[in-house]
């Protein structure tokens, strides 16, 4: 019972860490065969530097959150991004400056890999996320079907106490 309970909280914890650090390299779980083929050893070492510092951040973060933070993260009521939105609402200043300096150094490791791709390779990753997003129903906005596929009037309804400048109110 105690495992299943602490494997729970894991997936969460990791789906949770996932939604805030925005990854999308690893987010999918497609056949990346092909890019990284063409990716050098470098390269390479750069996305595994950039996982191993998110499954660091989040063990980081996970062994500082109290027992109300981690109730948050089990309710199994909410959807994950109202999880998300929840626990991080929750968050005390030490966690917020943990996740910010977190957020800050995955930037620099993926602006660095970012720097080292070539122009070939820039292409094929863009192939791949144009595929993958259509293919998940993701391009929706760009081609003009997004706001109108709901039967909607093209207004975005705001319910999450956000204050308008993109940041999530935070």
């Amino acid at each position: 019972m105690k495992t299943t309970h602490l494997k729970t909280v894991i997936a969460l914890f990791s789906m949770v860490m996932l939604l805030t650090t925005g990854s999308t390299l690893f987010a999918q779980t497609d056949d990346y065969t092909p890019i990284m083929k063409q990716l050098t050893l470098q390269q390479k070492d750069m996305l595994q530097t950039q996982r191993q510092l998110m499954l660091k951040n989040r063990e980081q973060l996970k062994a500082s959150l109290t027992d109300a933070q981690l109730a948050i993260l089990q309710d199994q009521t909410q959807t994950k991004d109202q999880i998300r939105l929840r626990l991080r609402e929750t968050f005390t200043d030490a966690q917020k400056q943990m996740v910010q300096s977190q957020e800050g150094q995955l930037r620099q490791v993926r602006e660095q890999f970012r720097q080292s791709l070539t122009q070939e390779q820039r292409q094929m990753l863009q192939e791949r996320m144009h595929q993958t997003r259509q293919s998940s129903g993701q391009g929706e906005m760009r081609n003009g079907e997004g706001l109108e596929a709901g039967g909607g009037n093209g207004e975005r309804i705001r319910g999450n106490g956000g204050n308008g400048n993109g940041n999530g109110g935070s």
